[in-house]
């Protein structure tokens, strides 16, 4: 498992012997190009593509690679900024979207790699008759475009699969309210994905659960416990209300966040780690070194403030 250092952003790379599965790869930082996660995913899964995939030297040679599954929790910019590259230089199988639209350029640029590709699209909204879906201005149409539900569950590899926990489609204000959240297994392993699920406004996490963190626990309060936890909206006081955390009782807890200011806001929240403590979770950040990273032996050269700080988490299953 992989926590890729994007900057102020999420990527995570879940690996098996027979799977793989990426859940989100954006960042807000401008400096921060697509490439660094295209290097990663090169180095870690081999590299794919043409020339538009390797920033330096030759084009790779022979079949892309596979992604099994592509999961985009929600259309955002610091979720989603990479994956239109990722479409396109790897063979991505299946792809997984909320299905809530956001009207913006780069949404659109990723729906139109994924209209030229052979993955199979999968949404929580209803499939048009036409199957085909207009963003900012453009008319995409999607050959191969299903729904799924809530509670759906999808085999992975030798004991491993992953169930969908929270899935919305309408247009909600903000688009973190739309979070596609899921449960990986990994053997007797679970890692929660959660996009930026929230409670609500920015509050102390010693306030009331609200919004999904309350809706996961009265729906799927054994599914959320887990082992691991990739923390709400990057460490936000929005989201890991204590209660929240408490039910999922993790003892890892992995923070995705770089040093652009969200507002006036720059994350992960102290109040938060703290709370993460609290619970009894070791906590992993990328944002460690941001400050001061050396560009010798930096993934994907020397641009952004990422790069400096993935993480990679063995798993081992357990009878």
């Amino acid at each position: 498992m992989h926590m890729i250092d994007v900057g102020t952003g999420l990527a995570m790379l879940v690996r098996g012997a027979d799977f793989a599965l990426l859940y989100d790869a954006g960042t807000n930082d401008r400096e921060e190009r697509p490439m660094r996660v295209a290097a990663y995913l090169a180095a870690a899964l081999g590299p794919s593509g043409d020339d538009l995939c390797v920033e330096d030297g030759p084009a790779p040679t022979g079949a892309r690679v596979a992604i099994d599954h592509v999961v985009l929790s929600h259309p955002h910019l610091d979720h989603a900024s990479a994956l239109d590259l990722v479409v396109h230089c790897y063979e991505v199988k299946q792809f997984w979207d909320s299905g809530r639209v956001n009207d913006t350029v780069f949404y659109r640029e990723l729906l139109a790699g994924l209209s030229k590709s052979t993955a199979r699209y999968h949404t929580a909204a209803d499939v048009p008759a036409d199957k085909s879906v207009t963003v900012k201005k453009l008319t995409i149409t999607l050959p191969d475009w299903v729904r799924f539900s809530e509670g759906d569950a999808i085999q992975l590899g030798e004991g491993a699969k992953f169930t969908i926990l929270h899935a919305e489609a309408k247009p909600l204000k903000d688009p973190n309210q739309n979070s596609l959240v899921i449960a990986v297994e990994l053997g007797g392993v679970r890692l929660l994905l959660v996009g930026d699920a929230e409670s609500g406004a920015r509050k102390d996490p010693s306030e009331p659960v609200g919004d999904i963190e309350a809706f996961l626990i009265d729906h799927h309060a054994k599914a959320i416990a887990a082992n691991i936890l990739q923390v709400g909206h990057h460490g936000s006081k929005t989201s890991s209300r204590r209660g929240f955390l408490e039910a999922v009782k993790p003892s890892l807890a992995l923070v995705s966040s770089g040093p652009k200011m969200y507002g006036k806001v720059t994350l992960p929240d102290p109040e938060v780690l703290d709370a993460l403590k609290a619970v009894g979770a070791t906590v992993l950040r990328t944002d460690e070194r941001d400050g001061n990273c050396p560009v010798i032996g930096r993934i994907g050269g020397d641009r952004g403030p990422g790069g400096c700080d993935s993480w990679v988490i063995t798993v081992r299953s357990t009878p």
